[in-house]
């Protein structure tokens, strides 16, 4: 990933960000035609698109672009390595607006020699500072200068701008000691009131939409007084709708009676926030809201662009794109009639998968069956294929809502019937059980599977 940001070059603003120069000046510059910055994402890396915070393969996207952002007003040194004389320069001529941020042992880079050995030692001395109005925060400096690294991060690992994060890591919020340098380049961001904490859903926002949540001010010394709190889901129209108030020291919010009243994001989510307002020393402030991804119950969108593909005259394949929320994979699963083998394919493309099976037999009944899980349920689709030998004729998709389920365990005994739609794994304790699905026209098929 490149980031390349533009700066003013001349006036009063020299060294400034074009993005921010673009809201401090009201003359020329402020041209909503020129480009801030340009950023680059490597098209052969195979980027990991997740919004679920956690561990992740690969390298996040949403949390690149946030980094990228980021440079782009204004963050990080412009110095760089002249590759012929091995000097160090700014690379713009002269300090930007974050260069003159930067301190090691008393000195100011941008009091510093361009080309000098004094240059080459301040940004190579792993003692460089980025100097606020509020804090200091130690800057990424190794004793062997690294174009586009030296200086573009924090050393330590607590921040988006961290020269630690990288692959496997994802961070989807902007933390207090980005924001707080950003200020000191010029940017006039909100000074930051009291931070609200939840007792069960970390800093990440992300909960379960079928219990309730507490949340209370995180307080100082002197405790806050007259508390009102808000709960805001967003609707289908994409407006913020109040859901609930409060008014003390600790706000709960209950299970989400009707999810399907509210926007659903690709992720499976409701979109949400809590505020609260608040009287500190005789002065009335608003706390930092804290925003909510409230899960909910996998679900699958659609199954479309279903291809049938004939190979030979006793055997075909599938290809057929799914829409679905509420997990980041889905699994399909093959079964054959007088086959004891069972099928199974793992496609981990969120939102869209693009499916394609091997081949599978035309001389028998077969049921392909798209399944998507995650902590608080499981959705199934079966598209059941009658024997054919050898037509490409494709069969209508069987949508599952009325299909009938029976479940026996081990033992004989049915632990459950009802409707494919009321079946759910996470009910059943760990165990092999028998599943006997009964379809139009009267069909049944039998299997097996595990809970664990």
């Amino acid at each position: 990933m490149i980031t390349d940001v533009i700066y003013l070059d001349d006036g009063e603003l020299k060294g400034c960000p074009m993005a921010l120069a673009s809201q401090l000046n009201s003359d020329s510059s402020n041209n909503d035609k020129k480009a801030d910055a340009l950023i680059i994402f490597n098209s052969n890396i195979k980027w990991n698109c997740n919004f679920s915070l956690g561990q992740s393969s690969g390298y996040n996207l949403p949390t690149m672009a946030l980094r990228a952002m980021a440079v782009g007003l204004g963050f990080g040194a412009t110095v760089k390595k002249d590759v012929e004389t091995n000097n160090i320069n700014f690379h713009l001529g002269y300090p930007s607006y974050f260069d003159k941020l930067l301190y090691s042992n008393g000195k100011s880079l941008a009091n510093v020699e361009q080309g000098s050995q004094e240059m080459v030692e301040f940004v190579t001395s792993d003692s460089v500072y980025a100097h606020t109005p509020n804090n200091k925060y130690k800057m990424y400096a190794p004793t062997s200068f690294i174009d586009d690294v030296s200086l573009r991060y924090f050393e330590d690992d607590e921040s988006i701008m961290s020269y630690e994060l990288g692959a496997g890591d994802m961070k989807l919020a902007i933390d207090e000691k980005t924001v707080d340098v950003l200020r000191a380049i010029g940017w006039q961001l909100p000074e930051a009131g009291l931070h609200i904490n939840s007792n069960d859903i970390s800093d990440n926002g992300i909960g379960s939409a079928y219990a309730p949540h507490s949340f209370s001010l995180v307080q100082q010394s002197e405790a806050a007084s007259e508390l009102e709190w808000r709960f805001y889901l967003k609707n289908k129209e994409g407006n913020q709708s109040l859901v609930s108030k409060g008014n003390g020291s600790e706000f709960t919010i209950d299970t989400i009676a009707s999810p399907q009243d509210y926007f659903v994001n690709v992720n499976g989510d409701l979109e949400g926030r809590i505020e609260c307002d608040y009287t500190l020393g005789g002065s009335r402030y608003s706390a930092v809201p804290f925003k909510l991804s409230l899960e909910l119950k996998p679900s699958i969108l659609s199954i479309d662009n279903l291809t049938k593909i004939a190979n030979g005259d006793y055997e075909f394949s599938l290809r057929f794109d799914v829409a679905y929320s509420g997990a980041d994979y889905l699994e399909v699963n093959v079964e054959e009639d007088y086959s004891t083998t069972l099928r199974n394919y793992r496609f981990d493309e969120p939102y869209i998968a693009h499916v394609k099976t091997g081949n599978i037999s035309n001389l028998y009944y077969s049921w392909v069956t798209v399944v998507v899980q995650n902590d608080y349920g499981t959705a199934e689709q079966t598209i059941e294929f009658a024997p054919t030998q050898g037509s490409n004729v494709i069969p209508l998709i069987d949508k599952g809502n009325g299909e009938q389920v029976q479940i026996y365990n081990l033992r004989g005994y049915k632990v459950f019937d009802g409707t494919k739609l009321e079946f759910s794994k996470q009910s059943l304790p760990s165990g092999i059980y028998i599943k006997k699905e009964t379809f139009g026209g009267g069909r049944t098929k039998v299997s097996k599977f595990i809970v664990r």
